[in-house]
């Protein structure tokens, strides 16, 4: 399988070279020249729904699982990755593409915690809601919200901090009712924002120090009134598009209209599995592997 190679480091150090201040991605600056373990995150292209997988050391978590139909493929690309226990398992909210997948993970890897927000799902996600709730009564492992001022799970040299969001009841949207999940490893950093929609968005902004090396966009690049504020608050280098679709119009004029962002590269995972791999000081490197 031929994979595609691509380097953002080498645009860091020119932003440093020309007295950038702070690390770009990075909430706070790592001690120079103190070695980290390797940190892999992988988006995956799977046929219907999201999952990533997050892996520092001995540590995995996996945030959101696909569909109930792509759990086959999903365990199988675990198996791949050699992973035989999760941290945590996450689920940014219940849609069926995106918790369908978590009772068949959850039967086949021990886990040691779930997080998931605190709201009862539309109807047509009862039925993999159920399913899930049977298998983490199976497994006896404890769901947990958020606290108020956000989890912080420490993964080897990486700390992954996930926030609950503060409405408990959004109409616009069930993505609304996202999870948000922040990765830190050195100076880079990944946001996972599940499928918040303007409400949530608006919440992030002010819940989040929101500045961060890699996006993952929510809802596949949908395009709200405050996208473009959300978008220049994280001013990420890089950004993901999971799913299976292709990035719509409205957001690839969007993007291209914000020529002042830091950003570079839009990457999609219908182009097969996606993995940066970070050395937490001065490389992160992209990986795609071609369907």
């Amino acid at each position: 399988m031929r994979h595609t190679m691509r380097h953002v480091s080498l645009f860091i150090c020119i932003l440093l070279m020309a007295g950038a201040a702070v690390l770009i991605g990075s909430r706070g600056q790592s001690p120079s020249n103190q070695e980290l373990g390797e940190l892999q995150v992988t988006c995956f292209s799977l046929e219907n729904g999201q999952a990533a997988l997050i892996q520092c050391g001995d540590h995995a978590v996996l945030i959101d699982e696909g569909s109930a139909d792509d759990a086959p493929a999903l365990l199988q690309e675990l198996e791949d990755r050699q992973v035989t226990r999760l941290d945590a398992l996450v689920l940014s909210y219940f849609s069926p593409l995106r918790m369908g997948g978590a009772a068949q993970v959850l039967r086949s890897i021990p886990t040691e915690a779930v997080y998931a927000p605190d709201y009862d799902p539309p109807a047509d996600s009862q039925g993999d809601y159920r399913r899930l709730l049977q298998a983490i009564e199976d497994a006896g492992i404890p769901v947990q919200l958020p606290d108020e001022k956000g989890d912080t799970l420490t993964l080897g040299d990486a700390q992954l901090t996930l926030e609950r969001p503060l409405q408990g009841h959004y109409e616009a949207t069930e993505g609304d009712y996202s999870l948000a999940a922040s990765l830190e490893h050195g100076v880079f950093s990944f946001l996972f924002p599940g499928d918040a929609g303007e409400q949530r968005l608006g919440e992030l902004m002010a819940q989040l120090p929101l500045s961060h090396t890699v996006l993952v966009l929510p809802e596949q690049g949908a395009v709200h009134e405050n996208t473009e504020a959300f978008l220049r608050a994280v001013d990420p280098q890089a950004a993901v598009l999971t799913g299976a679709k292709a990035p719509s119009e409205e957001l690839l004029t969007l993007l291209n209209g914000m020529e002042d962002l830091k950003l570079r590269d839009l990457y999609c995972t219908a182009d097969g599995d996606l993995t940066f791999t970070s050395n937490g000081l001065d490389e992160l490197t992209i990986t795609q592997a071609e369907k």
